[in-house]
């Protein structure tokens, strides 16, 4: 009776799980057809954990029933769970740094890959020599005396993930944010409820609130992100001193795209959209970690940077120029972006960023007339 029990418990809480995803993907399909680096990501982590679920509670419905090819099955999805496991992990930090930053650094790519390439190793091994799992003469799951290390795997990714988000939230002296806590908590959760009460499956449907509950947090934050660019937009700008709760000052860069009226003429209006797209990912390259990307409107832009030397922000002018030097050398476009810059210091309170954005202009129209 409880076998049964249990059986029913499993199929409950994964249906709630694939029943969660399934709304998910339906009431978000105009975000995964949005071609854009994270939407994709977001959508491979979305497919993952409905296949987890799936998978899940097949292996619980599966495990100890007799016969040679139920034991190739709970081998082979055993081992995938392993690998999606490591897939998750990887997947929502290659999102964050995504979604923060607009690139992945190749030392993140590095370590990600290693950890993937491993466990892969592992897994081919483990076929071969079962020493971190086996599936025993009952046809029931066992872990093997090198568990730990697949375990080891998983908990060092996802340390490594705090820690290059509490790296990106402090070099951007706050102004980055990320709903980490709602894909954290869930999972947690669910494998403290797992660990204290056995035969029920609530890990991965826990994942699944995870997923539902990161989607809706950037549902509420597209109010504050450019539709076209990705990056922040006026909105965001102009409540910022609300939503980062910061003193300290930081590097105010305005910047005016020049003859941008002139693309648009010639060139037309998706060559327009083109050099916003491509100014946008530009900058966010520049201020990787310890700056913030926002479209004021229309071809203005501003950078918000986690410093209070000036002579910096002279560097960042510097470093935006020649990428941009190097985008117009390489794109093979039939125009060339240029900007004029302004920058000064200021706090995010809003009468001095008012003050900041007017000196910025005035500055950036100096720039503009090559008088600076």
């Amino acid at each position: 009776m409880n076998n049964v029990l249990d059986l029913q418990e499993a199929y409950i809480s994964t249906l709630i799980g694939v029943m969660l995803l399934l709304v998910v993907i339906q009431n978000n399909r105009w975000r995964f057809n949005v071609k854009r680096r994270e939407n994709k990501i977001l959508f491979v982590l979305t497919m993952s954990v409905l296949i987890a679920c799936i998978l899940d509670c097949t292996i619980y419905y599966l495990d100890g029933k007799p016969g040679a090819l139920n034991w190739y099955f709970l081998f082979v999805f055993n081992a995938a769970m392993y690998g999606i496991a490591m897939l998750l992990c990887c997947s929502w930090m290659v999102f964050i740094m995504q979604y923060l930053m607009g690139e992945i650094a190749s030392i993140h790519l590095k370590v990600m890959n290693g950890a993937l390439l491993l466990t892969c190793g592992i897994l081919i091994y483990n076929f071969f020599n079962p020493v971190f799992f086996y599936i025993n003469e009952f046809n029931q799951y066992v872990r093997g005396p090198y568990n730990d290390i697949l375990f080891s795997i998983a908990v060092f990714l996802l340390l490594y993930l705090f820690f290059v988000y509490e790296y990106i939230i402090y070099r951007g002296g706050g102004l980055k944010f990320f709903p980490l806590t709602s894909f954290v908590l869930p999972i947690i959760g669910g494998i403290v409820v797992q660990m204290l009460n056995y035969g029920i499956l609530i890990i991965w449907p826990a994942a699944a609130i995870s997923i539902t509950g990161v989607i809706l947090s950037l549902q509420n934050e597209m109010i504050f992100r450019d539709n076209l660019t990705g990056v922040y937009n006026r909105r965001f700008f102009d409540n910022i001193h609300t939503l980062i709760k910061t003193k300290h000052p930081f590097g105010l860069m305005f910047l005016d795209l020049n003859k941008f009226k002139e693309v648009n003429d010639r060139f037309g209006h998706k060559a327009g959209d083109e050099v916003l797209k491509n100014i946008s990912q530009i900058m966010r390259k520049v201020a990787r970690f310890s700056g913030t990307v926002i479209r004021y409107g229309g071809d203005e832009f501003i950078m918000l940077i986690n410093t209070d030397d000036i002579k910096v922000m002279e560097a960042y002018v510097r470093r935006l120029n020649s990428e941009i030097t190097t985008f117009n050398a390489e794109s093979g476009k039939p125009y060339e972006i240029s900007v004029a810059i302004g920058y000064c210091i200021t706090t995010l309170q809003p009468e001095n960023l008012a003050e900041a954005v007017r000196k910025a202009d005035q500055s950036m129209y100096k720039d503009k007339r090559g008088e600076r």
